[in-house]
């Protein structure tokens, strides 16, 4: 069973999608999904697309890869990169995630997310893995979970807030699925139970084509 890691050339690719994030961060959501940041999103996709097919760190099994035509997403659409609320953990308290391999791995309580999705208030914890100083996660499961989008919930990544921020953007057309929706040889994280958004989440990865 192999962990969920993140294998450079994969995840550099993962972090260009959320990089694209912080590009309009100094700017309120818009009605309208800006037409340059939907054409980068895009643009992200397809190289993450392009190294799943190709990478020889690809999740997809090796058989599968030349037929691989691509993963299914969500259109890009600005009402779901919300500006939320941080609330910073008074300590950074362990909070183990269970991996779907049975075993768990160490993360920290780095803080909480509060933010209004289609009206509705929701909060997120944000965690940071044990030994990286640098990045948050954030899984999440949401009404379309098996249904729109995979099962076990999907996953953001966020840059380290600055220690003098108060907000933080989560961009939902950023979330993606686990290696696990790929390749059910990984072990991969499992959404904390306090991650359970209320309302649908039509922004992101799609269920894998099969």
């Amino acid at each position: 069973m192999l962990l969920m890691r993140k294998i450079p050339l994969l995840a550099g690719l993962l972090a260009a999608i959320g990089l694209l994030i912080y590009n309009f961060s100094d700017t309120e959501p818009a009605s309208k999904t800006d037409a340059g940041y939907a054409a980068q999103l895009r643009q992200a996709r397809q190289q993450k697309d392009n190294a799943f097919r190709t990478a020889p760190t690809s999740p997809i099994p090796p058989a599968r890869r030349a037929a691989f035509g691509g993963l299914r997403y969500f259109r890009p659409d600005a009402a779901y990169r919300v500006t939320a609320r941080l609330s910073r953990s008074a300590g950074l308290v362990p909070l183990p995630l269970a991996l779907t391999g049975g075993s768990a791995d160490a993360y920290t309580r780095w803080g909480t997310a509060g933010f209004e999705l289609n009206g509705q208030p929701q909060k997120l914890v944000l965690l940071q893995k044990q030994g990286d100083s640098q990045e948050l996660f954030v899984p999440f499961t949401d009404p379309t979970n098996g249904r729109q989008t995979y099962a076990g919930g999907r996953y953001l990544d966020l840059p380290l807030p600055a220690p003098e921020a108060s907000e933080i953007v989560l961009d939902f057309n950023a979330a993606y699925s686990p290696f696990c929706a790929y390749n059910h040889d990984y072990s991969c994280p499992r959404p904390p139970a306090d991650n359970r958004l209320t309302v649908p989440v039509l922004a992101g990865e799609q269920l894998v084509p099969q």
